[in-house]
């Protein structure tokens, strides 16, 4: 198996275009919002789709077959990469 290579640039959750899949780097904020978006299975690595933006600012997102909704503030704190 071959390593994929994420050359796109580091985005927000919230600034990743609808339907392109992505691929999670990493999340800033602390031990509540770690736990919260464990118990949602996004973790460094994992891959999601933004499905829809929201009219203020929140997003749907698909995480392994599961459809979410996130809201803004926390979407601003996961970074991700457009998987090429």
């Amino acid at each position: 198996m071959t390593a994929r290579k994420y050359n796109s640039p580091v985005l927000s959750l919230n600034s990743a275009p609808a339907g392109a899949e992505l691929v999670v780097l990493n999340a800033f904020g602390g031990c509540e919002f770690q736990r919260k978006i464990a118990a949602l299975g996004i973790y460094p690595g994992e891959k999601l789709e933004v499905v829809e933006h929201g009219n203020c600012g929140g997003l749907i997102l698909k995480v392994k077959g599961s459809r979410l909704a996130m809201g803004q503030g926390m979407c601003e704190k996961i970074k991700v990469k457009v998987v090429q």
